[in-house]
This record gives C-alpha cells, structure tokens and sequence, in this order.
C-alpha cells in the first residue's frame, strides 16, 4: 500500500511539473494595460508597458506601440508628446513614419507627404517609408503618380530609376 501511494504521489508531482506554465504578461494583457495608461494620461507608465510589449506584438519599438495606440484611440497630443520624449533613442527612419502618422491623422496629408518624401531621399531602400507614402497619395487622390514618384524618389540626378 505504501508502494502505490508514492507511486501516485511521484506521478501526480510529474504531470504538475510538466503543466504549461500560464504566462500572464501576454501582448493582449500588456496593450489593455498601456491603453488605461494612456487614457489616464500617464505617458510613462504607458511607455514602460509598450516597450514590454513591443517583441510581442510585432512592432519595432515601444514607441511606435505607443504613438498608434494613441492614435487609435483619438490622444493626437500624447502621440506627439511621446515622439518628442522618444525621437533622441529612434533610428530617423521610424521617427519619420511615426510623425507622417501624426500628420496623417490631424488630416494633414501633405506634411505627411512631405515627411515621407523626406525620409525617403534620406534612406532609399526604406520600404516601410515608400509603403506610407504611396498610403498617403491613394488618399490625395494621386495613385496614378506614386509608381513613378516612387521610382524616382532616392535616386541621384542623372541616373536613370529602373
């Protein structure tokens, strides 16, 4: 009798031991407890959540986490207060697509052009920059031009774009 307790303790302690493990900072749990942050206005504590949830949600940084759920969620005003906290610490290139959204979503689209013409001449092969703006010329209305600004865009004078 002995014997068959310690048989049923070990294999009880063995399938507890091999339960997955519930991890709770998932991205779901990490992005509800940025947003209350943020409708708060506490843009630390919302900065601190993004950055955890940056690797899990599939974003470059917290940052940019950041500034589009606060897009999202019609705070233009902390957005731009987190890129102007944050820009020293991001590559130019993602400070850019950051701002053209800010522009983008006060309804300035031709900053945003602007933005995005510029990142690009500064960093031709930044597609995600290249994506942004042909976004922003479908909404002006010039689709029919962004093949060939984009061509055209990061290539030095003289050189024919192929």
């Amino acid at each position: 009798m002995v014997r068959h307790s310690a048989f049923d303790e070990r294999g009880g302690r063995a399938e507890q031991h091999d339960a997955p493990q519930a991890q709770p900072q998932t991205a779901a749990v990490l992005q509800l407890v940025m947003r209350a942050h943020l409708a708060r206005g506490a843009l630390e504590h919302a900065r601190a959540a993004a950055d955890l949830c940056a690797p899990h949600a599939g974003q470059p940084s917290g940052l940019a986490l950041l500034v589009e759920a606060a897009l999202d969620m019609g705070h233009v005003q902390l957005a731009r207060l987190a890129l102007t906290q944050g820009e020293t610490e991001t590559p130019p290139g993602e400070a850019a697509l950051m701002r053209a959204r800010i522009a983008q979503a006060q309804g300035d689209l031709d900053a945003a052009r602007a933005i995005l013409v510029a990142a690009i001449e500064a960093v031709p092969d930044h597609a995600a920059a290249r994506r942004a703006l042909a976004e922003v010329m479908v909404a002006t209305g010039t689709a029919a031009d962004a093949r060939t600004v984009l061509a055209h865009l990061g290539v030095p004078p003289g050189t024919a774009a192929e």
